[in-house]
C-alpha cells in the first residue's frame, strides 16, 4: 500500500489516547489509530525490508512484528500505563534467537521522531569483542561513524567507571570504553511525516548506517562462534 503520511492529528489522538489510559476511549478510537499510526508505520517497515533483507538475511520482514503496539504489555513494568502514544519500527534479528546483534529503528514520538543505529543487547564477551575490533579495525570503525553522522546522527553511550584494558587512539578513545552505544538523530519537524516519499528518503539515510551496521554485525558473528 502505498504511504500517505502521519498526520498531527492522529499524535494528538495517540497522546490523548494515553493520557485517558481508558479500554473504553481506546476502543472507540482504535481503528483510527491502527489506519493513521500503525498502518503507515507498517508501509514504511514493508518499504524498507528488501533493502533490510540484503544487508542482513537473517533480520525479520514481517511488519506485524516490526512495529510496536500501541496496547502495552505491562505485565512485566512498573509503568502499568495501557496504552503507547509513541511507535518504533525495529530492523533487527529475532532479538530470542539472535541475541547480541546490532538494530536500526525508525520512530515518531509526541516530541520529536528519528531514525537511529546501533546496539540492542549486549553482554560482556561480546563488548570484549568489540573493543578489540575498535583496536584492529579502527579505520573501518571511524569511516563507519563518519558516514552515519552524515544525516545528523549524534553519538550516545553508557560508559564504565574503570576503564577496560588496551590502548585506544585519541580517535577511538569516545567509543571504547563503553556498555551500550548508539547513534540517533532526532527531528522535530512533523511536516516531513507526511510527505510520501519519506520510504525513499529513509532508505537512502538507512544506506549510510549500513557500514555501522555491518561492523557491529561482524562482532555479533564472532561472539556466536565462542
Amino acid at each position: 500500500m502505498e504511504y500517505k503520511g502521519i498526520s498531527p492529528d492522529i499524535l494528538f489522538l495517540a497522546d490523548q489516547n494515553r493520557f485517558e489510559n481508558s479500554k473504553s476511549f481506546y476502543k472507540a478510537h482504535k481503528q483510527e489509530l491502527k489506519d493513521g499510526f500503525t498502518v503507515p508505520m507498517r508501509q514504511i517497515a514493508a518499504a524498507l525490508s528488501p533493502q533490510m533483507i540484503l544487508l542482513d538475511d537473517k533480520m525479520m520482514t514481517n511488519p506485524v512484528y516490526m512495529v510496536s503496539k500501541i496496547r502495552r504489555d505491562n505485565r512485566y513494568t512498573k509503568d502499568k500505563s495501557l496504552y503507547r502514544d509513541h511507535l518504533w519500527i525495529m530492523f533487527m534479528r529475532n532479538k530470542h534467537e539472535w541475541v547480541n546483534y546490532p538494530c536500526m529503528w525508525f520512530e515518531v514520538g509526541q516530541q520529536c521522531w528519528g531514525y537511529g543505529v546501533g546496539m540492542y543487547y549486549v553482554d560482556a564477551a561480546y563488548l570484549e569483542l568489540y573493543r578489540k575490533a575498535l583496536l584492529e579495525r579502527p579505520q573501518e570503525f571511524l569511516s563507519a561513524v563518519k558516514k552515519v553522522e552524515s544525516t545528523g546522527a549524534v553519538f550516545s553511550a553508557e560508559y564504565y567507571k574503570k576503564p577496560k584494558p588496551g590502548n585506544p587512539s585519541k580517535e577511538i578513545e569516545p567509543y571504547y570504553n563503553i556498555k551500550y552505544m548508539s547513534f540517533f538523530r532526532a527531528r522535530t519537524d512533523y511536516t516531513e511525516l507526511q510527505n510520501p516519499d519519506l520510504p525513499t528518503e529513509l532508505g537512502k539515510i538507512f544506506r549510510q548506517y549500513e557500514p555501522m551496521y555491518k561492523f557491529l554485525k561482524s562482532v555479533s558473528d564472532e561472539r556466536v562462534m565462542l
